[in-house]
């Protein structure tokens, strides 16, 4: 078919009729070219190709997949996204050809991945990691289309969310109390009483406490598969955090005794840290939690002290209140319970 010029853009576009890889007669219609000569060239290698880049097969094309992604994400994204999909997609469709991934193909796909033991969260972006790389695969290789398009959304998916667990402060005493390492014990202290994420501990320096303000300046993350610094998770993770007094004193301390300040400060590891929380909980007769569990137990511990709602968002590095809501919100329903009987005793005149 011929090229046609556009006269308000002035540029050439092409659009033709091929064949798909069922043999269905499609259209295609391709704008932007400077030239006639480019947009016939085109086409004509369209057409001798599409058929080919059918034939191609998935682990073929997520290769080019995560070198396209390489060139535009950060590559700890990268890591993560290519480790999530080659877990649990790629390896159970490697062999096949991109245009035998049909819907009835990918909803068996579906079904399996909702009925495993991940939690919803975890499923839900695995969807969705999947569904991007099919539509590159439209775009980029001919594929029809995207064919969990045509399949029921995830939004309905009815999981048990995994469950919070935490430490009251009575716990986290006893659990700090038997350990003797002074580095894990520092860190201990400050997610505890900081709320960060453990990327954020392990990427701060020594310029990152301000001990004339009492403050912890959260603008870097550390990825621990590949040790590499870099931006925080988002840009509301950018932030300040006011610290007690007693602990920044600590952290003074700690950073006094060391013969050399290492950068980053704490020379430790996060499987490290997780390692040894198990041990002296163990130890200390508490429950089990995990190292990001500190985080949560920051959180819980505000909400018993009563601190606003923002206030607590703002300190975790979250992008609204609602998402803050949307993770603590059966500790505000016991807080609730709590409130009523406040008032129930005001009203007894229990209390002025």
């Amino acid at each position: 078919m011929p090229a046609y010029r556009d006269e308000k853009l002035k540029t050439w576009y092409v659009k033709f009729y091929y064949r798909d890889y069922e043999n269905k007669p499609r259209c295609t219609t391709k704008r932007g070219f400077k030239t006639k000569k480019e947009a016939l060239e085109y086409e004509r290698e369209f057409k001798s190709t599409s058929k080919n880049l059918l034939d191609l097969k998935v682990s073929a094309i997520f290769t080019e997949y995560i070198n396209y992604k390489k060139l535009r994400i950060k590559a700890s994204t990268v890591k993560r996204v290519g480790g999530l999909l080659k877990k649990h997609f790629i390896t159970k469709v490697s062999n096949l050809k991109i245009s035998e991934l049909t819907p009835a193909l990918m909803q068996k796909w579906q079904n399996d991945l909702i009925k495993s033991e991940l939690k919803k969260t975890s499923i839900k972006l695995i969807h969705n990691e999947v569904s991007t790389f099919l539509t590159y695969a439209v775009k980029i290789y001919g594929l029809k289309e995207n064919p969990l398009k045509r399949l029921e959304g995830l939004r309905n998916v009815k999981k048990e969310s995994r469950k919070i667990n935490i430490w009251t402060y009575a716990e986290f005493e006893k659990f700090i109390e038997v350990v003797t390492k002074r580095t894990p014990k520092m860190c201990f202290k400050i997610l505890f009483f900081s709320g960060l994420r453990v990327g954020e501990l392990l990427a701060l320096s020594r310029r990152d406490f301000n001990f004339s303000q009492n403050k912890i300046i959260v603008n870097k993350n550390k990825i621990e598969l590949t040790k590499e610094i870099s931006t925080p998770k988002t840009l509301d993770s950018i932030r300040e955090i006011d610290m007690p007094v007693e602990i920044m004193k600590e952290v003074r301390e700690y950073i006094q005794r060391l013969k050399v300040v290492p950068n980053p400060l704490f020379d430790i590891s996060a499987n490290t840290l997780w390692s040894m929380l198990k041990r002296c909980a163990e130890k200390a007769g508490v429950k089990k939690i995990r190292v990001h569990d500190l985080r949560h137990s920051h959180a819980s511990f505000l909400i018993h002290l009563g601190v606003p709602i923002t206030t607590i968002s703002r300190r975790l590095g979250h992008k609204s209140p609602k998402i803050t809501l949307d993770i603590y919100s059966h500790m505000y329903e016991k807080s609730g319970r709590e409130t009523a009987e406040l008032l129930s005793e005001v009203i007894q005149g229990k209390k002025k």
